[in-house]
C-alpha cells in the first residue's frame, strides 16, 4: 500500500471517489434501520448494529483501542458498501495511523480514497472553531455520500471548546445535522467514565472501554453504558486486539436464551459399558448434564471416550472440548484401550475442540464451543475438565450462572453432556465438592474413586445423583484394561465406603452375621 500524503484541513485522502454508486444513506430511515458493525461479537452485544444516523461516543483511556475499534468499523462498513469519512483532531498523522494497520486483517487499503477518506480538521478547528469545523464536516458528507462518520480525538474538540455550553451545543447540531444526512457517527475521546456526562446527555449512546489490571493479567472490556431507543446486552464484555482486530466476547450469561429444539420420545444415551448402564437403569436422559467427579487418573477421561465412542458406533456425533490433552493424545489414549476414536474423527463423526491451557476469555472459549455446536450439531459432548475452565473465570461470582447458561444452551440444542472435575484427594476420609456451582447445575453425578487395601489401589464408581428416573446406588469396583473400562457385578474383595477407606470382609462378614 502506498504510504498517503498528509492532508490539508478539509482534503481527502486519494482519488476521488467513483462516479455512479448510489449512496447507502438513501436506504436507510434514520433512527430506525440497525447498521452492522462487522465486528465479531459486538453487533450480538448491540442486538443487531448501531442505529443507522444516530451519533456514538466510544470513550476510554490512553491505549484500550479507540483508534483501532473505530478502523475496524470503517473498514467493515466500506467493505459492506458504505462510505466513510475519517476526521482526526490532533492524533498521530494519517500516515503513521495507516502504517500501525498494516498487520491487522481488517484493513482494506484499496478502499481507502474510494470509500474511505481520511481528513485532518485540527487546521479548521484553529482557524474556525466548532462551527468551522461543522460546515466542514457537513460538506465532506454531501459530497461523499458518506454514511459513517468518523472523529479520533473528539476529547479535543471539547478541550478547545470557548465553553462548555458551546460543546453542548456543537455536539447537539453536529447530531442533528448527520441525522438529517442519514450519516451515523463516532466520536472516539480519551475519556473515562466519569468523564463522559457533559457530552453524553446529547448522543444516541455512549461505548465505553478499559483495560484494566486483574491480578497478574490485563483484562480489556466494553460496556455500553447507554445506548438510545435500542436495546443492547448489560455489563461488561471482555474483548481482545488480535490480527483480526477487535474480537469482542458476550458475556455467555448475558446472551438471550434459544428455544429447545423438539425432542423425540426420550432414549437413554449409554456409555458403552455394560455395568454402568445397567447402573444408569439404560444410560443417560437426552439433553441431560452429568458430572464425573474423581481423583486424578481415575479413568473420567476414559470414561467420557467410551461415551463418545459408544454414541459414534450408532452414528451419534460427538464433540469433545479439552485443555490439557492435545487431540493426537487423546486418540493414542482411547485406542490403547480399544476404542477406535481415530477412524471416527477421520469420518468426521467425532471433533476434537483443543485449547491450550493458557490465558483466554472465557467468553471466546463458549463462543469457540457453540460455533462448534452449531456447526457440527452433536448429540454428545464431552468436556474435559471444568476445572480448566473455571481457571479462566476472572470472577468467581460468575461461575454459577455461566454453568447454568452452558448447559441450558446444551440442552436448548438437544445435547448431552459430560464435564469431568477433578477433585483434590485421592484417599482419604474427606471428600469435598471442588467446584459447587457445577453440581448444583448438574442432572447427574458420577463419582470415581481410589481405595487402598493391602497396599494395592483399587477403583471405585457409584452414582451419587440422578435427578430423574432410578438408578443403582451401589457401589462397584471396576477395572480398565485392554478392552477399555469394565465395571464389576460387585466390590466382593473388600467393604468400601464414598470415603475411600475399605475394611477386609471377615468370615463373620460374608456369612451376614457381622455389621458395619
Amino acid at each position: 500500500m502506498a504510504e498517503p500524503a498528509e492532508l490539508r484541513s478539509g482534503e481527502a485522502l486519494g482519488s476521488e471517489e467513483r462516479r455512479g454508486i448510489a449512496s447507502p444513506a438513501s436506504t436507510h430511515a434514520p433512527g430506525l434501520q440497525r447498521v452492522p458493525t462487522g465486528i465479531p461479537g459486538l453487533d450480538q452485544v448491540l442486538r443487531g448494529g448501531l442505529v443507522g444516523g444516530a451519533a456514538y461516543l466510544v470513550a476510554g483511556r490512553p491505549g484500550t483501542g479507540k483508534t483501532t475499534f473505530g478502523n475496524h468499523l470503517a473498514h467493515e462498513h466500506a467493505r459492506a458498501g458504505g462510505m466513510v469519512v475519517f476526521a482526526t483532531v490532533l492524533a498521530e498523522t494519517h500516515g503513521r495511523m495507516l502504517a500501525h494497520l498494516r498487520g491487522y486483517q481488517f484493513l482494506a487499503p484499496d478502499l481507502i480514497g474510494q470509500r474511505i477518506h481520511y481528513v485532518s480538521i485540527y487546521d479548521e478547528l484553529t482557524e474556525n472553531g466548532l462551527q468551522g469545523i461543522l460546515t466542514l464536516l457537513r460538506r465532506l458528507i454531501r459530497e461523499r455520500q458518506a454514511t459513517l462518520l468518523v472523529i479520533d480525538g473528539a476529547g479535543l474538540l471539547e478541550d478547545l471548546a470557548p465553553s462548555q455550553m458551546e460543546y453542548r451545543r456543537f455536539t447537539q447540531e453536529l447530531q442533528s445535522q448527520l441525522d438529517a444526512l442519514g450519516c451515523t457517527s463516532l466520536l472516539l475521546a480519551n475519556r473515562g467514565p466519569d468523564d463522559t456526562y457533559m457530552v453524553g446527555t446529547h448522543l444516541d449512546g455512549i461505548l465505553l472501554l478499559a483495560n484494566d489490571q486483574v491480578g497478574a493479567r490485563d483484562i480489556r472490556s466494553l460496556r455500553v453504558a447507554k445506548l438510545r431507543g435500542a436495546p443492547h446486552l448489560l455489563g461488561r464484555h471482555e474483548f481482545a486486539i488480535t490480527e483480526a482486530g477487535i474480537e469482542v466476547y458476550p458475556r455467555l450469561e448475558s446472551l438471550p436464551p434459544r428455544p429447545p429444539e423438539a425432542t423425540p420420545v426420550p432414549e437413554r444415551l449409554r456409555f458403552g459399558v455394560e455395568a454402568l448402564d445397567g447402573m444408569l437403569s439404560g444410560g443417560l436422559l437426552p439433553g441431560s448434564n452429568t458430572l464425573l467427579l474423581g481423583s486424578p487418573g481415575t479413568g473420567k477421561t476414559l470414561l467420557g471416550l467410551h461415551f463418545l465412542a459408544e454414541g459414534a458406533r450408532l452414528g451419534e456425533s460427538g464433540l469433545v472440548a479439552g485443555f490439557q490433552e492435545a487431540p493426537s493424545r487423546l486418540i493414542e489414549k482411547a485406542e490403547a484401550v480399544g476404542l477406535d476414536l481415530s477412524q471416527h474423527v477421520r469420518e468426521g463423526t467425532v471433533r476434537i475442540v483443543w485449547n491450550a491451557p493458557v490465558e483466554m476469555p472465557v467468553d471466546a472459549w463458549a463462543q469457540h464451543v457453540f460455533a462448534e455446536v452449531d456447526t457440527h450439531h452433536p448429540r454428545r459432548f464431552f468436556l474435559d475438565a471444568l476445572n480448566d475452565v473455571q481457571r479462566l473465570m476472572l470472577q468467581p461470582e460468575r461461575l454459577f450462572p455461566f454453568l447454568t447458561t452452558l448447559t441450558n444452551r446444551l440442552r436448548s440444542a438437544g445435547v448431552t453432556s459430560l464435564m469431568s472435575v477433578e477433585a483434590g484427594t485421592i484417599l482419604g476420609p474427606e471428600l469435598t465438592v471442588p467446584i459447587p456451582a457445577a453440581s448444583t447445575a448438574a442432572d447427574n453425578a458420577l463419582l470415581l474413586r481410589y481405595v487402598e487395601l493391602r497396599s494395592q489401589l483399587h477403583r471405585l464408581i457409584s452414582i451419587i445423583k440422578v435427578r430423574e428416573g432410578a438408578y443403582d446406588t451401589a457401589i462397584r469396583e471396576f477395572r480398565i484394561g485392554a478392552h477399555g473400562i469394565e465395571v464389576a457385578s460387585t466390590f466382593s474383595t473388600a467393604e468400601a465406603v464414598l470415603t475411600g477407606v475399605a475394611r477386609q470382609m471377615t468370615a463373620v462378614d460374608r456369612s451376614g452375621g457381622g455389621g458395619r
